[in-house]
């Protein structure tokens, strides 16, 4: 049996379907009333009710579960009852040791690209619980993506393929390696079997390295009609990030991505390139999205 924790997200949920694909018996961790949870029992995927922040509810959820996959975070959530703090540091953090109590040989754990620093919340946190995965005594990856696609050029970070319009942190000339969570999904079920990935960090990345202004040109093409683009400042995200951080660290942790990423993010994985898994282009993802 594997746990997939975080199964309600775009990520952890096509874990989940790749999956059931391969007739793999699978858990899922759903807060009780989750729209989502009709989709995962079509799926043929296992429900266990609880809530990371109350590690009593997901104690059970370990029994019997061979693998813990753990992609859940309160980024981007519109509950305000779910913070990095309680969500992607504690609820990470107990998940662990729940798993180690309960016998679980195996966790995945889904981070963030190795190039970006602590100055953002989410990644002091996500640092914290990688330390722990790395120390806990099961079999363990650490899945460390660099920007993906399926956020980075959606409406949460103000792209309207409708109307043409994205948004640049900075002046959009540095290079990165953009991935796609398909793909990102396609890693993490690997790695809960190839002993490649066993007890590494591996550091994901996409087929190409692109700029933003590359990005925007290409949904250009795609799309065969210009796009408007709205610039922020690289300074002015590094300035606010740290004074936002101490009332939001959700918004704070996003300013600071963007402050970062508008300096790159290349990944260079030698792993990555010899588990030769299928990646998508950029290209190929506009075609897709804009088709949708």
């Amino acid at each position: 049996m594997i746990l997939v924790v975080g199964a309600t997200g775009m990520l952890g949920f096509e874990i989940c379907r790749r999956l059931r694909a391969q007739h793999r018996a699978v858990r899922a961790l759903v807060r009780p009333g989750s729209v989502m949870e009709p989709l995962l029992r079509d799926l043929g995927v296992e429900i266990h009710h609880g809530d990371l922040r109350t590690p009593p509810t997901v104690a059970p959820a370990c029994d019997g579960v061979s693998t813990v996959v753990s992609t859940a975070t309160a980024m981007g959530s519109k509950d305000r009852s779910l913070s990095l703090r309680n969500v992607d540091r504690d609820g990470q953090l107990a998940l662990v040791e729940l798993a180690r109590l309960r016998g679980v040989k195996s966790f995945v754990f889904l981070s963030a690209s190795p190039n970006l620093r602590r100055t953002a919340p989410l990644i002091r946190y996500k640092r914290e619980v990688e330390r722990a995965v790395r120390t806990s005594g099961m079999r363990w990856t650490v899945v460390q993506p660099s920007a993906l696609m399926d956020v980075w050029f959606s409406p949460i970070m103000g792209w309207d393929h409708v109307r043409g319009r994205a948004v640049m942190f900075g002046p959009g000339t540095a290079p990165l390696s953009w991935i796609c969570i398909a793909d990102v999904a396609h890693h993490v079920v690997r790695a809960i079997d190839d002993e490649r990935v066993a007890n590494v960090e591996l550091p994901l990345g996409g087929p190409e390295t692109l700029t933003a202004r590359q990005v925007v040109k290409i949904f250009e093409q795609v799309s065969g009609r210009p796009y408007s683009v709205r610039r922020v400042p690289k300074a002015l995200l590094s300035v606010l990030a740290p004074i936002v951080a101490t009332f939001n660290e959700q918004v704070a942790s996003g300013m600071s991505f963007g402050a970062q990423t508008a300096g790159g993010d290349v990944i260079v994985s030698p792993l990555q390139r010899e588990l030769d898994l299928p990646l998508t282009s950029v290209r190929d993802y506009a075609t897709r999205v804009l088709r949708a």
